[in-house]
């Protein structure tokens, strides 16, 4: 009980919906929409945690990943291809694109130097 008090209410929040971590919880927020079903509920919490490990991993590979246009293309690759194959079907093509953009945005000011 102590526990919970003294967790925030974004914490108690990202530990309800089953996730480890405020970023985790992040990136299911821009993914999120109002229209899943519960199955595509669950796969887009399932691309928020696969897809920030994948980014860090990549991340903490690349030397000032922020400093060249190659690394940071890296990324932004990275990104795109794990949405176009992990999200559900309903996201299409240019809602994918929009969401590519804003979690580059979120991870290049999130993780500038190492993740």
């Amino acid at each position: 009980m102590d526990l919970v008090k003294d967790m925030t209410q974004e914490e108690q929040r990202y530990v309800r919906e089953g996730f480890t971590s405020d970023e985790e919880l992040s990136l299911y927020d821009m993914l999120f929409r109002d229209d899943l079903s519960k199955t595509d509920i669950k796969k887009i919490k399932e691309v928020a945690v696969s897809l920030l490990a994948k980014v860090k991993e990549k991340i903490s590979q690349l030397d000032h990943w922020t400093a060249k246009q190659e690394t940071k293309a890296v990324i932004d690759t990275l990104i795109r291809d794990t949405l176009w194959n992990e999200l559900p079907e309903c996201y299409d093509d240019i809602s994918i694109s929009q969401y590519r953009q804003q979690i580059y945005e979120y991870v290049y000011t999130r993780y500038p130097d190492v993740a």
